[in-house]
C-alpha cells in the first residue's frame, strides 16, 4: 500500500514488495537531473516482464523509470557517469514500485545502481598505463558504476531508509592463449561520498563480484558512489 508522508497525504508510491537486482537493458532517452537534485532516466529492458506493475498491466511507453535523489555535491557526476552509458547495454537495480498518480505504473525508486560497460575511449587515465603493458590488450573489460542512497527529507519513497548491500557481478573477459597470464581486478572512484565496497575473485563462477554498501540518510548519508572496475588478463 502507499505509504503516508510527514503531513499524513497519502504517498502515490506502492511498494510491491520487490527489490530488482541487475536488470539488462538500454537507456531511452537522456538521464535528466532537476535544480532539487531528482534524477531520473528511463531504462528499455531486454525482458519486458519488468514492465508490468502490480495488476499486470505493462508500462504503456515501454520503458521503467529510474528515479533517485541526489545529495548536491555528487549530483553532476552521478549524472555524467549515466550520461556515458546511453548506447551501451547497463544493468539497474533498485526498488520496485508503482506510482499511482501515474496510473499505477511500474518504477524503480529509489534507484540503488547502474552499471555499464565502457569503449576503449571511455577507460580511465590511471588504467591506461596498465593497459599499455598487457600481453593482450583485448583481453579486458572496464566498467562505469553508480550509486546512492535516497536522499529524500519528505515524500520518501518505500524502502529509501532501509540499509542494503548492493551486489554486481562482472564476467573475466575471454582467456588469450598466452603464458604467464593472471586475472587481475581492480575498482578506484572518482567520488566516493559514504560508500563502503569489498570485491571477491570467484574463481569456480570466473567472475569478479562486487559488494558496495552506501549510508542511507537515516544514518549519516545519503551517499553516492561513483567509480570504474577492470577486469583483466595481466602478466605474472
Amino acid at each position: 500500500m502507499g505509504l503516508l508522508d510527514m503531513f499524513g497525504k497519502k504517498n502515490p508510491l506502492v511498494d510491491c514488495n520487490i527489490y530488482l537486482s541487475n536488470v539488462p537493458g538500454k537507456l531511452a532517452g537522456a538521464p535528466g537531473l532537476s535544480p532539487e537534485g531528482d534524477f531520473s532516466c528511463r531504462l528499455v529492458p531486454d525482458d519486458k516482464q519488468y514492465l508490468l506493475n502490480r495488476n499486470k498491466a505493462a508500462n504503456p511507453n515501454g520503458s521503467l523509470e529510474l528515479k533517485v535523489k541526489l545529495e548536491a555535491s555528487g549530483r553532476q557526476a552521478f549524472l555524467q557517469a549515466v550520461q556515458g552509458m546511453q548506447g551501451k547495454p547497463l544493468y539497474a537495480s533498485g526498488v520496485l514500485v508503482n506510482d499511482d498518480s501515474q496510473g499505477g505504473r511500474a518504477e524503480i525508486h529509489p534507484l540503488d545502481m547502474i552499471y555499464s560497460p565502457l569503449d576503449p575511449e571511455q577507460y580511465p587515465g590511471w588504467f591506461k598505463a596498465i593497459h599499455g603493458n598487457l600481453k593482450d590488450p583485448v583481453a579486458v573489460a572496464v566498467y562505469r558504476i553508480v550509486a546512492a542512497t535516497d536522499a529524500s527529507k519528505s515524500n520518501k519513497p518505500p524502502k529509501s531508509e532501509e540499509s542494503r548491500v548492493m551486489r554486481a557481478f562482472f564476467p573475466y573477459p575471454p582467456k588469450p592463449n598466452l603464458p604467464k597470464i593472471k586475472i587481475d581486478f581492480e575498482v578506484r572512484a572518482t567520488l566516493n561520498l559514504k560508500a563502503d565496497f569489498r570485491l571477491n575473485n570467484n574463481q569456480m563462477k570466473q567472475r569478479v563480484e562486487l559488494d558496495l554498501g552506501l549510508e542511507t540518510i537515516k544514518e549519516n548519508g545519503p551517499g553516492i558512489f561513483v567509480g570504474d572496475l577492470v577486469v583483466y588478463w595481466g602478466n605474472e
